[in-house]
């Protein structure tokens, strides 16, 4: 499943706000992540993202018996620049969990400002519950992705 944003901004201040670190952090811990560090890498045509995340999950009782519901989340976006804006891949890594995460990702020009989406998919390396696994972390993981999308349009608003 993907999760999109349209913004009614261009594409350049909503992209200005994503390279921005400390906007990073600062939607982080206003979400409830316990802390969060960033650093950005640009070279012209392409940016790296680095976070480091530490949260703390609320996990059904099945899932509470394989995880710690505190994790350190550690985020890669590779950006490059295409003709209608941005476009790129991003790793999680849960650590110290058997679960791994990567996405698709763009933030393309529209007629009306420009729209971010995100299409993520997950690894679970565990017997007999990976699926069910899989699935409450792409639920979660998609919920989160809407949240930090909603507060970035805010900062518009």
């Amino acid at each position: 499943m993907s999760v999109t944003c349209k913004f009614n901004k261009n594409i350049e201040e909503v992209w200005a706000v994503l390279c921005d670190p400390d906007f990073r952090v600062e939607r982080s811990v206003a979400l409830g992540e316990l802390s969060a560090e960033c650093d950005i890498e640009e070279d012209g045509s392409t940016v790296k993202v680095h976070m480091v995340r530490e949260v703390v999950r609320e996990l059904p009782s099945v899932l509470a018996k394989i995880f710690n519901p505190k994790q350190t989340l550690e985020f890669v976006e590779n950006w490059r620049s295409c003709a209608s804006g941005w476009i790129g891949e991003m790793f999680i890594e849960v650590k110290g969990q058997p679960v791994t995460l990567s996405a698709k990702i763009s933030l393309l020009a529209t007629g009306e400002g420009c729209e971010y989406s995100v299409s993520h998919r997950c690894k679970a390396k565990i017997p007999l519950v990976g699926g069910k696994v899989e699935k409450f972390v792409l639920s979660q993981t998609d919920s989160g992705a809407q949240d930090e999308l909603n507060y970035l349009k805010s900062k518009f608003a």
